[in-house]
């Protein structure tokens, strides 16, 4: 009997180290330090992929490490879908950016997350060759395009334009492809088209050889590509913190559509004081200090998107309305038109929406967090601001 006890004993604890440690069923957010070691924070890694629909994700994690008053979000880049669901699934990230229809996906195949607030409106584009004699979708009958993901708005908005055009399935051939190597794709003649969250758009028009056919703002407006979503553990366990991100996440883009002139916190001109410390970001002369200016360079860094700044300031100002941050709370009705299509199209088969299965707004998406106001940002006072000549998005976007 003593030698069961024993094997039982050992069996317990080796199923409690696997909860902790591979399930992480008693992990809470970490903490950090604060600069001064006066106070412990919490930190939470919010994952995303290195385009503007997660912008809001990057100026976050800026804001909440030059603000002692918040908890740390860290940002955390991926390069693939797969690799972000991968660690969701993994129980190794519970919160991130991802794309609306997958997320719905992943909560009916079991996956407990729950969309919390959107990511951005439009900031997706319709690419082609810069030469291709492509003028409309009809055009493009009978050829190749890249999309995002199989349970992307992407693929939802290409079977909108379907049905407008009059395409069958066999009419059109579309491929999953990485956002990033989209505009190599097209260059390389992998297909004729590919459809793809900035600034994997504007990369191929800036290097010369591609130019957008459609604006999603343009053909599905204030469109949806990519919404917050947390786990059901990190609700259950840290309610706070989620208010805290959601938060975080709305400041920030209201701050980029909407701020002044004002500099955040951790930004300074190139001449000016602190202009020589290694843990700022520097506004080079001329290239504009709006809101969106100094969030594509936050961006541009290497810890977040590691991308050309140019690149940024060309997709958020060219045009000014090319991807917005703005009214960003969730909607039930944004969300019934992409579930309808989502169910066309067989993104639910594993598990078909019926009357006696239900599945809605309510079993993927939590507004409450909304709920809850906005941060306070760290800028400069407003007597800071004054001695610089303000200009508007619209005049950078003509440099």
């Amino acid at each position: 009997m003593a030698h069961l006890g024993k094997l039982f004993l050992a069996l317990a604890t080796v199923s409690l180290l696997h909860a902790h440690f591979n399930l992480h069923l008693f992990d809470r957010p970490d903490t950090v330090d604060s600069a001064d070691g006066s106070t412990t924070r919490k930190s939470l890694r919010v994952g995303h992929l290195p385009v503007t629909c997660h912008l809001t994700c990057p100026v976050t994690s800026w804001v909440s490490q030059h603000s002692s008053e918040r908890s740390e979000f860290v940002s955390w880049r991926y390069t693939s879908w797969p690799a972000m669901t991968e660690d969701i699934d993994a129980g190794n990230l519970d919160a991130a950016f991802i794309l609306a229809p997958l997320a719905m996906v992943m909560q009916r195949q079991g996956t407990p997350v729950k969309i919390v607030h959107l990511g951005h409106r439009d900031g997706t584009a319709i690419v082609v060759k810069k030469d291709s004699p492509y003028q409309t979708f009809e055009d493009l009958r009978g050829k190749r395009l890249a999309i995002p993901h199989r349970y992307s708005n992407q693929r939802i908005l290409i079977e909108k334009l379907k049905d407008e055009f009059h395409f069958s399935n066999s009419e059109i051939t579309l491929i999953d492809y990485p956002p990033p190597e989209m505009p190599a794709g097209l260059r390389s003649g992998q297909f004729e088209a590919y459809i793809v969250g900035e600034p994997f758009a504007a990369k191929a028009e800036v290097d010369g050889f591609g130019r957008v056919l459609y604006f999603t703002k343009d053909i599905w407006p204030n469109f949806i590509s990519c919404v917050l979503v947390v786990t059901e553990r990190l609700i259950e366990r840290d309610p706070d913190i989620v208010r805290e991100l959601v938060q975080g996440i709305s400041a920030s883009g209201k701050w980029i559509d909407e701020g002044d002139q004002r500099l955040m916190a951790g930004l300074v001109e190139e001449n000016g004081d602190g202009a020589d410390d290694d843990r700022a970001t520097v506004v080079p002369d001329g290239f504009g200090r709006s809101p969106r200016m100094q969030a594509a360079l936050i961006a541009a860094r290497q810890e977040y998107y590691n991308q050309d700044p140019e690149l940024l300031k060309f997709v958020l100002t060219r045009p000014i309305d090319r991807v917005s941050y703005s009214s960003l709370d969730l909607a039930e009705q944004d969300f019934a038109e992409i579930q309808d299509y989502a169910e066309r199209l067989g993104f639910f088969s594993f598990r078909p929406v019926t009357k006696d299965d239900p599945f809605g707004f309510d079993d993927y998406c939590d507004p409450s967090f909304e709920r809850s106001g906005t941060w306070e940002l760290p800028l400069e006072s407003e007597g800071d601001s004054t001695a610089v000549e303000p200009s508007s998005d619209r005049d950078e976007a003509m440099d």
